[in-house]
């Protein structure tokens, strides 16, 4: 997608919509902490659970209804008072059970100013680029580590008080924030109600991943807000979490801005899920519970990151309105997070035994060993615009395809070879090839070395060569 913006617009922009996840993020996960004693006293109420069905109602809302522009302004500015009265009130309320009402009208007012949130911000992560978003995303995460950090060492009123401003902040920035209507090159659609199939892998990994995050952040009281709300939580802890996030920031922009390598989304959930098993791991073996929230919690924003970029991915490149991604493609996160929430409150899960942590180990790498793995062409395409391999499409695939026939045919490779070579010169990788053509990588590995021989090339660049008539 190409801008009629400046370089200095377009990083605006990016600033802009990392402000935007990261106020979502911090906002949700100190009503989180605001909120910890009252759910587990009541295992049916928490805030994923408001969530969950103020999701379902906007939804509705919003494919029935169009809000004009101005309009959609007015209630940025509304949903962000309504936050800030949420947090007020859960902060009043706390556990006790004759302020329950108050609790429960906190969490709706926060549920519906936390879905119109992304509801906006999914619009405009959907008609950005991927590049940008990714670059937002990891901007988020930055601004999320240094928030934690900070706020570790101030007195919980003093962190109460930026909670506070965070809503209006958000509100605020999608004032700068412009999409460039007409100025926009046209996108292929990729993405159809028939990319649920292949996505289905690792959308069970999403959730699988979610639930055993949130039984872990619940019965261990490892809340990912203000310390000062987890027993369990250490400031050394929380600090060695934001290391862990601030190694992975520059380590994904070294590796994707400037090296210009190859991103895979299977890849990051198998770290996320790795973060987990080693914390896992460590406290079935030592009993080191402070040890989730430095792996975990880094998990955590890395999972929810990459869940964003896929799903403005996905807007990207279909043919639904951007809400209509990000807001279901958001239960994702916030079913699981309210089923593991629940399991914890009505199990009354405030410590675990090794059999259960072994148990919750062994799930995690049930998930990197078989559900990972899923390489299927729709899966790859999420990250393809930011790895530089859109799929071609239209007359080009077909005259990729003729060429690498004739060529194949004159030098005497065999069928697989050619449908092999065909995929090769569209710039796909050896795992999307095995997948798509139900073969082990292996297997592909040793077509293109007959292919190359037979063809008497070294590269992929000397076969498009070759292929084009360049050579």
């Amino acid at each position: 997608m190409t801008s009629c913006r400046g370089d200095s617009g377009q990083a605006m922009n990016v600033v802009a919509m990392a402000v935007g996840f990261f106020v979502w993020y911090t906002c949700s996960n100190w009503v989180s902490a605001l909120s910890y004693d009252a759910s587990f006293s009541h295992w049916w109420l928490n805030r994923s659970g408001a969530v969950v069905v103020a999701t379902i109602v906007l939804c509705i809302v919003l494919w029935r209804v169009e809000i004009p522009d101005r309009a959609a302004r007015v209630l940025d500015w509304a949903f962000a008072v309504c936050y800030a009265a949420a947090m007020l009130m859960l902060s009043a309320a706390g556990a006790d059970e004759a302020l329950l009402g108050m609790l429960v009208a906190a969490l709706v007012l926060f549920a519906g100013a936390q879905v119109w949130m992304v509801a906006r911000w999914g619009s405009r992560y959907g008609r950005s680029s991927t590049s940008d978003v990714a670059k937002a995303l990891l901007l988020a995460i930055v601004l999320v580590a240094a928030a934690k950090a900070v706020t570790t060492f101030l007195p919980e009123p003093a962190t109460m008080t930026c909670m506070l401003l965070l809503p209006f902040l958000s509100a605020g920035m999608l004032v700068f924030h412009r999409t460039n209507i007409g100025c926009e090159a046209p996108v292929d659609l990729w993405f159809t109600k028939r990319s649920l199939v292949p996505f289905s892998r690792i959308i069970v990994a999403m959730a699988v991943f979610f639930y055993i995050w949130s039984i872990l952040n619940m019965a261990l009281k490892q809340n990912t807000g203000h310390y000062s709300f987890g027993t369990a939580a250490t400031p050394s802890f929380t600090l060695a979490s934001q290391a862990i996030l601030l190694v992975f920031c520059v380590s994904v922009y070294w590796w994707v801005f400037v090296r210009r390598g190859h991103m895979d989304i299977t890849v990051v959930w198998r770290f996320a899920y790795v973060l987990m098993a080693f914390a896992l791991f460590m406290l079935t073996v030592l009993g080191m519970a402070q040890l989730i929230q430095a792996f975990t919690g880094a998990a955590i924003v890395i999972a929810k990151m990459f869940l964003w970029l896929g799903l403005a991915n996905v807007a990207l490149h279909s043919a639904y309105k951007p809400f209509m991604v990000f807001c279901p493609g958001m239960l994702l996160y916030s079913i699981p997070d309210w089923l593991g929430r629940s399991t914890a409150s009505f199990f009354g899960l405030t410590s675990f035994d090794s059999v259960l942590v072994s148990a919750l180990l062994v799930v995690s790498v049930v998930m990197v060993a078989f559900f990972l793995p899923s390489r299927s062409p729709d899966v790859q395409l999420l990250l393809s615009d930011l790895n530089g391999t859109e799929r071609p499409s239209g007359p080009e695939v077909d005259v990729i395809d003729g060429r690498c026939a004739a060529v194949g045919e004159q030098r005497g490779l065999s069928k697989r070879e050619i449908e092999i070579m065909q995929y090769l010169c569209k710039g796909r990788s050896r795992p999307y090839i095995a997948e798509t053509l139900y073969l082990s990588e292996n297997t592909v590995r040793t077509h293109s070395r007959r292919i190359y021989a037979k063809l008497d090339i070294h590269n992929r660049q000397e076969l498009l060569d070759l292929v084009s008539g360049d050579r």
